[in-house]
């Protein structure tokens, strides 16, 4: 014979059978609160809904007349083949992008460098010579004529050659000690030679050296151009 369950089995029984009840409780009132929730959306939707319906069979009624069914599956069809393009399409886009950030890189670094060049530039006078050189430029434009250019223009070979000449080392170096003797003599204060005193330079081997080419230099100015009316008449 089966044993009767005692007074605290059954308690334990009814317990169980609480517990139970109260998790069925609980899920009834989770469904009972999510079919609420669905119903609210679903009555804020419904009117949403309704009026984009609406909205769209008005537009499509409008574009009735210039597009018809037909017309939907072929751009479907075409937008369909079109897919390969456009997968193509926006890998080149990727590439484009990766290549203007690339040239954004590059520039940032150009334009630092550029920066650093012109700031060494500044430093070292360039800007400013540039400045006093277009003040220059301002002066030979505004003081000299057209007719002044155009004769420039025409002896400027003769100007050229006598720039060549005057920079060749023995002339440079004559210009250099005659300057460096004109400023010691300004220098140092000297009294007046005597007539002897001059007689006595002479002697000089130097001296008479220099007299003699400052007397070449003076028979080459005296001399007369070939082409002058005064040759040309004799």
């Amino acid at each position: 014979m089966t044993a009767e369950p005692t007074t605290v089995e059954l308690a334990e029984q009814i317990e169980r059978m609480s517990a139970q009840l109260d998790l069925i409780v609980a899920e009834t009132i989770a469904q009972k609160q999510a079919r609420e929730k669905w119903v609210e959306l679903s009555d804020t939707l419904v009117p949403v809904t309704r009026g984009a319906m609406d909205m769209a069979t008005r537009e499509l009624d409008d574009l009735s007349d210039e597009v018809t069914a037909d017309d939907l599956v072929r751009f479907a069809r075409t937008a369909a083949r079109s897919l390969p393009k456009l997968e193509a399409l926006m890998a080149q886009l990727d590439s484009l992008s990766e290549l203007l950030h690339t040239l954004n890189s590059l520039s940032g670094a150009a334009m630092g460098k550029a920066t650093e060049v012109l700031a060494v530039a500044d430093d070292k006078g360039y800007f400013a010579f540039a400045r006093e050189g277009s003040k220059i430029a301002d002066r030979v434009v505004t003081e000299f004529s057209e007719e002044d250019v155009r004769a420039l223009g025409d002896n400027v070979v003769t100007i050229l050659n006598a720039v060549k000449e005057m920079t060749q080392p023995e002339v440079m170096g004559l210009v250099q000690r005659t300057a460096i003797s004109v400023q010691d003599v300004e220098e140092t204060h000297m009294e007046p030679p005597s007539m002897f005193a001059l007689l006595k330079q002479m002697r000089d081997p130097q001296t008479r050296r220099g007299l003699a080419r400052v007397m070449t230099m003076l028979h080459t100015v005296g001399e007369e151009h070939p082409s002058t009316p005064t040759e040309e008449g004799k």
